[in-house]
């Protein structure tokens, strides 16, 4: 029975993170499903203006 708990410990620790891996990729998937167009429009436009004044070498 000993020798069966030592075989199964890294097992389960396998599957625990995939499933976390898992929940975290659909929880990004869904929080980029919520955003709207605007957000999204804005946020990109407040990028192209950081870009912009950044300072040129």
């Amino acid at each position: 029975m000993k020798q069966l708990s030592i075989f199964l410990r890294p097992l389960r620790r396998i599957m625990w993170a995939l499933i976390v891996a898992f929940m975290v990729g659909v929880h990004n998937f869904y929080k980029q499903e919520m955003d709207s167009a605007d957000t999204i429009v804005s946020s990109i436009q407040m990028d192209e203006e950081d870009e912009d004044s950044s300072p040129k070498d």
